[in-house]
């Protein structure tokens, strides 16, 4: 059992990163037209955070990834271990984020009748706010990390119909997790779409 859930959440963790980092490869404009919303880093660095952030995730998605497949538990450790971190950052960075933009309202400054819009979570493509579903969700997915790194070395010897409800089991949880802050942030279009 603990192999099935450290397997799980290993995979699910990948399947995430690796998620997230073809998003920002394929739309690159997303995060920094996020972080200049959020008016936390300073203009000049916006383009390299952006970029350190996506590059960040692709690896760690791709170690976390290889070490699962490959029965690697050191690896496992130390890509899960990172992807704790840089998920504690991301739901510490969502707080942040919503208690200095009252209700994740406002975007720059306001404009007389302009909409009080959220911004933006930058994690993907749509429009998704940034709520605490977003910070919910980067906690969530440390804990996993944390879970997959505890158990590395039981989740690197599995084999047979185990890898296929692991692999089944992570695709579920990601396509969850990917998509819960989205649906909670527009239930209505989450149903009728």
């Amino acid at each position: 059992m603990a192999a099935m859930l450290t397997g799980v959440s290993a995979g699910t963790v990948t399947l995430i990163l690796l998620v997230g980092f073809a998003g920002h490869l394929l739309h690159p404009r997303v995060l920094p037209a996020a972080l200049t919303a959020h008016r936390t880093v300073p203009a000049p660095l916006v383009w390299p955070v952006a970029v350190a952030v996506g590059a960040l995730e692709g690896v760690l998605g791709a170690v976390t990834g290889y070490a699962l497949l490959a029965g690697r538990p050191r690896a496992l450790t130390l890509g899960a271990t990172g992807s704790a971190l840089l998920f504690v950052a991301y739901a510490l960075y969502g707080l942040y984020v919503l208690r200095t933009r009252p209700s994740g309202r406002g975007r720059g400054d306001r404009v007389a009748g302009a909409e009080n819009r959220a911004v933006p979570c930058g994690c993907s493509a749509d429009d998704t706010p940034m709520s605490g579903w977003v910070a919910g969700r980067a906690a969530a997915l440390a804990l996993a990390s944390v879970t997959a790194s505890a158990g590395a070395g039981s989740a690197t010897a599995s084999h047979g119909v185990h890898v296929a409800l692991v692999g089944l089991s992570s695709v579920t949880f990601a396509v969850l997790l990917w998509s819960l802050p989205t649906a909670m942030a527009d239930p209505e279009r989450s149903v009728a779409g």
